[in-house]
């Protein structure tokens, strides 16, 4: 019987499908044995190494860390803290009187001097009130010196005239009482001697306990007038000077508090000014590192948007803010150029000198519970600890002190033993 050539086709086909499957099912089987007999290997040895490593009593290898060994070197010490950047100084002007602006003749953002005339008030009355107090104590003036002389002639004429007086009612009652002895002086007569006599006396001893108090009384009122006169003028020409209002200090005008045209009350802001020839960087300063810092100290002041700028401390709070428990440090920092700008945020560099340090990696330091920082070392091949303190950091390491030269400090595989525990150090290279 003749079979048609399809069926064969069809046929050979289906061969061909069962003989892949069964070479892919082949393959499979001998790949999945090799990946099985490759992990079996990496266990064996990693079992291997653990075996190599793990410390015991019983004479197996103490476990294997690697380690560098210390040589410090001398680096600058800086104490980091940020703060604000503030003008030197910042004075308000003030109007001392009532008055209405006519003019301002200075422009907010402009450079100032010392007198530089910032704004002027209407002067009203005060030419005339001024006049007028002048002519009042020249008025005064005079009168004073009039009752000055009036006073020193008086007493003594009185004086001389009272003693002259006295003496002639002296003699005539003695020749009185010579008379009066032969019967050539009445009675009547005598008596009336004797009482001009004492009148006489009375009258001298009323001038001479007097002293001319009534002339004294003038002089004194009157130099009164002339001192109340001199007050009032002195008044009037400091209110005139007040009309004009003038800057205080050299600065930067920042702000102009009023427009010409209004009317300003005494006590009245009228002008800010700031000193941006030296800039007042505060910073706060840990209560840790206050210790460290000294008047006088350079600072690397970074400002933000500004770069860094070079500072000296001038003055250390003597208390710490009770909140934050950090100390105010003043940093003088000048600006000739007024690139910088106060109000601005800050990041101080304080340079308080040099120590011997070692830089190592931040991830080969533990910190304890009460936040001591320190170091694991071989010594003798048992594992201690150092404390060590942060001198400065960088992005890949940090700088230590506290670790002497020669030291072997433990890094890689340091976080799997403890004090006491015995090791065997592979010392690395110090990149």
């Amino acid at each position: 019987m003749k079979i048609k050539s399809s069926y064969l086709w069809a046929g050979l086909i289906a061969m061909l499908v069962g003989l892949w499957m069964a070479s892919g099912s082949f393959m499979n089987d001998t790949a999945m044995n090799e990946t099985a007999v490759a992990v079996n290997d990496s266990t064996q040895a990693v079992t291997d190494n653990i075996a190599d490593s793990v410390t015991q009593s019983d004479g197996v290898a103490n476990f294997k860390v690697s380690a560098i060994s210390v040589q410090n070197e001398m680096i600058t010490r800086t104490v980091r803290a940020n703060g604000v950047s503030e003008a030197a100084f910042d004075v308000t002007v003030s109007s001392k009187i009532d008055g209405n602006i006519i003019d301002i003749p200075a422009t907010e953002g402009s450079e100032i001097k010392l007198g530089d005339v910032l704004i002027v008030l209407d002067k009203g009355t005060l030419p005339e009130q001024i006049a007028a107090a002048k002519a009042e104590l020249n008025a005064a003036e005079k009168s004073y010196d009039a009752a000055q002389k009036q006073s020193k002639g008086t007493l003594e004429e009185e004086l001389a005239a009272a003693r002259a007086n006295l003496v002639v009612t002296e003699k005539r009652l003695a020749i009185a009482n010579e008379l009066a002895k032969d019967n050539f002086t009445a009675p009547l007569e005598l008596a009336q001697l004797k009482a001009d006599y004492q009148n006489a006396r009375v009258q001298l001893a009323k001038i001479e306990t007097a002293q001319n108090y009534q002339s004294e009384l003038e002089v004194a009122q009157n130099m009164a007038r002339v001192e109340a006169a001199r007050a009032s003028l002195a008044t009037l020409e400091n209110q005139l000077e007040d009309s004009t209002i003038t800057s205080p200090v050299s600065g930067l005008l920042e702000t102009l508090h009023v427009e010409k045209g209004e009317r300003m009350k005494r006590d009245a802001m009228a002008a800010t000014i700031l000193g941006m020839d030296t800039l007042s960087v505060i910073v706060a300063v840990p209560q840790n590192d206050i210790a460290q810092i000294s008047v006088g100290d350079m600072v690397d002041v970074n400002i933000a948007g500004a770069g860094t700028n070079k500072g000296k401390v001038t003055k250390i709070a003597s208390r710490s803010n009770p909140t934050t428990r950090t100390f105010d440090v003043e940093v003088s920092l000048q600006n000739k150029d007024r690139k910088l700008r106060g109000g601005v945020t800050v990041e101080a560099s304080i340079d308080v000198g040099v120590i011997a340090a070692f830089g190592i990696s931040p991830a080969h330091l533990s910190v304890s519970t009460n936040g001591t920082l320190f170091a694991k070392v071989s010594i003798d091949g048992v594992v201690q600890t150092i404390d060590v303190e942060m001198v400065s950091s960088g992005d890949e390491k940090v700088f230590v002190s506290g670790l002497p030269d020669g030291a072997t400090v433990l890094t890689v595989g340091q976080a799997f033993v403890e004090v006491g525990d015995k090791v065997d150090v592979i010392l690395e290279a110090v990149s």
